[in-house]
């Protein structure tokens, strides 16, 4: 034998021998796995009103019901619909303004919940002092937020999270009235939905998310059909790099819709909110299944929302009552080409594509 071919063989065993004291010594680590990520969306959250002397004086109150649901979710994500405060002034005289005690943070809490949007048209009702004490209230514990601030640049930030080896992104709009609660360089307020902000704000949280979602206080209220403009956003957000675009404000179930792989929930309704109308009485927990690839699948869990019955107390809705839900939500997104499975338990199931893929 030849002394380079010697020489080549000695090589190659001592590299063997000093990648294993390497691994034995934890010197060299293995590149960690990926692993599914579940993630739990639900609808406008206004704790106050007739609810809150209920959540004050006990916090598990409006969650207790659908808690085995929400604990099953690696990230619960909701529309915080009102100030977690009792100062300021009404900001601007409108039909309903809304108001919260900060201490109900505390069910928020008890739900778990991973990130509040506060993009939408009560969140400014009693003005800047209310706005900055919720967003104290919610950093004091640990809840992300995101869609409002102290000014424009902090309003259009998005919440970062980082679970299974998954960065997730969460960036929130308001595209209702009144204008005068949206954000300025140097004045607080909500994130206007402007399009081509949103598609930058995309783009460059992109570069850095495995997961991006988008969520837009938009419609109107009680209306069951996404309007055109709905449509056109969600389509451009998810040909800018979103995997997620979902809706809140008209308080009732909008359409789901599939498009190039992305998952749009038009708007999810209600999910716990101090309104007595009857008009107001289904909803969804939205159950995402992603990997690094995007979302793959998606479980929809129906909800009891009407509070006559309920008493601000949401309960999860099973068997043929869930089924009616699931129904309803197939009759209205079938126009989208969107094929919603009822499973024999009555909740939904929409298969964007193989976890494997």
């Amino acid at each position: 034998m030849q002394a380079p071919r010697l020489k080549t063989i000695f090589l190659g065993l001592l590299a063997v021998i000093l990648l294993g004291e390497a691994f034995a010594t934890g010197t060299v680590k293995e590149t960690p796995q990926r692993t599914a990520l579940k993630l739990a969306f639900v609808g406008d959250i206004y704790l106050g009103g007739f609810m809150q002397g209920k959540n004050l004086k006990d916090p598990s109150y409006p969650f207790t019901q659908v808690a085995p649901v929400l604990n099953n979710s690696d990230i619960l994500i909701g529309n915080l619909e009102s100030p977690l405060s009792l100062k300021g002034e009404v900001w601007l005289e409108k039909t309903f303004t809304l108001q919260t005690d900060p201490r109900t943070v505390q069910s928020l809490k008890f739900a778990n919940f991973s990130v509040l949007t506060l993009a939408n048209n009560h969140i400014m009702d009693f003005g800047p002092e209310a706005l900055a004490e919720t967003l104290a209230v919610l950093d004091k514990n640990n809840i992300k937020r995101a869609g409002a601030g102290m000014n424009l640049a902090e309003a259009r930030r998005p919440a970062i999270l980082d679970h299974n080896g998954l960065t997730i992104a969460v960036l929130a709009y308001n595209n209702t009235f009144p204008l005068e609660f949206n954000a300025g360089p140097n004045r607080p307020g909500t994130a206007y939905g402007d399009l081509p902000v949103v598609l930058q704000d995309i783009r460059a949280v992109r570069e850095k998310a495995d997961i991006v979602i988008v969520a837009f206080h938009w419609s109107a209220e009680l209306l069951e059909i996404p309007k055109d403009y709905q449509r056109i956003f969600a389509k451009k957000c998810i040909a800018a790099g979103a995997n997620i675009v979902i809706g809140h404000h008209p308080h009732i179930l909008q359409p789901l819709e599939v498009i190039d792989g992305g998952l749009v929930a038009y708007s999810l309704g209600n999910f716990a909110f101090a309104s007595m109308s009857r008009k107001v009485k289904d909803s969804v927990i939205l159950l995402v299944e992603c990997d690094e690839k995007g979302p793959y699948r998606a479980v929809l869990v129906p909800l009891n929302v009407n509070n006559p019955e309920v008493q601000g107390q949401t309960r999860i809705r099973h068997g043929e009552d869930g089924a009616r839900v699931i129904r309803h939500l197939q009759k209205i997104s079938t126009p989208f080409n969107t094929q919603i499975h009822l499973l024999p338990d009555g909740t939904g199931e929409l298969l964007l594509r193989p976890s494997t893929q």
